[in-house]
């Protein structure tokens, strides 16, 4: 058997209502040349029975369905990693979608430059209101995604496999929940080249979920910005505007769902001296969510 081009990375646990849709996406895309792995992370639910369903009705493609004791996320995707064969290792969450020519359109890109570590692209957020594009823009430096906020999702990231195996997901406590965030700041400080595509999309489903964890994944993303600082990769200044611009974006998030209590907790975190914040404030205060 030949190598296929891509190796699908797909981490699950407990996806049950999602499953169908995410990995229809994949059976649907007009570039063939595949390998999907699924690592069901002690699923409680019927993720693994629905997998097994999912996937014996499809005919000539190539996949691996492995199950382990629930490790997290990072644990999950580096298993799959170790057992991939393609050239690259394009992520899918179990609860995000692809848009149909998303591997055909990134093939386009990756066949051209041999040297892109990571390939990103566009996302549309789906599932909480009306489908909306993600903000995503090119960046070449660590001190980019400080100051203008981290534009990869994982289902809209493409590794090169060698990259991928070289540079591990983290499976250290203190960065669960912000495993990516660490690795692309690892890449970055690896000198990895990343590449932007616009001429693909993933679409990443937006639940509402977070606002029940969103203290500990603030609490970890500041650890891995403060490791990363250690290492001298940022100075202080920049590694402190990085996390008022997070407290700041979790402030948003709690006033556009009506929980001002836990937002004015976030806006007295954010840069006091904006005179946006200051209105935002304000219009949370009167109990406004816009």
């Amino acid at each position: 058997m030949t190598k296929p081009f891509y190796s699908i990375i797909i981490p699950v646990y407990n996806a049950a209502d999602s499953l169908e849709e995410c990995l229809e996406s994949v059976f649907k895309q007009t570039f063939k040349d595949y390998e999907i792995i699924i690592v069901n992370d002690g699923s409680q639910d019927k993720s693994a029975e629905l997998i097994e369903a999912l996937l014996s009705k499809q005919e000539g493609i190539s996949y691996q369905l492995q199950h382990q004791e629930n490790q997290g996320l990072g644990a999950s995707r580096n298993k799959a990693i170790s057992l991939a064969k393609g050239d690259y290792c394009a992520f899918l969450d179990a609860d995000d979608m692809w848009h149909p020519e998303k591997l055909a359109s990134c093939y386009q890109y990756l066949s051209k430059d041999k040297n892109c570590d990571v390939l990103y692209h566009a996302v549309d957020n789906f599932g909480l209101k009306a489908d909306y594009p993600r903000r995503v823009f090119p960046i070449n430096s660590a001190q980019e995604i400080l100051d203008k906020g981290l534009p990869i999702v994982p289902s809209a990231a493409i590794l090169k496999r060698s990259t991928a195996l070289a540079f591990p997901f983290q499976v250290d406590d203190r960065f669960h929940g912000a495993e990516d965030l660490f690795l692309w700041l690892e890449l970055m400080e690896a000198r990895k080249q990343f590449c932007y595509w616009p001429e693909a999309k993933s679409y990443y489903h937006e639940d509402g979920g977070m606002s029940s964890r969103l203290a500990e994944h603030l609490k970890k993303v500041e650890a891995v910005y403060e490791h990363f600082h250690q290492k001298g990769l940022y100075p202080r200044t920049s590694f402190e505007k990085a996390i008022q611009r997070k407290y700041y974006e979790a402030a948003r998030f709690c006033q556009k769902r009506g929980l001002h209590n836990r937002a004015h907790h976030y806006y007295s975190a954010a840069d006091s001296r904006s005179f946006k914040i200051l209105g935002l404030r304000l219009m949370n205060f009167l109990g406004l969510k816009w």
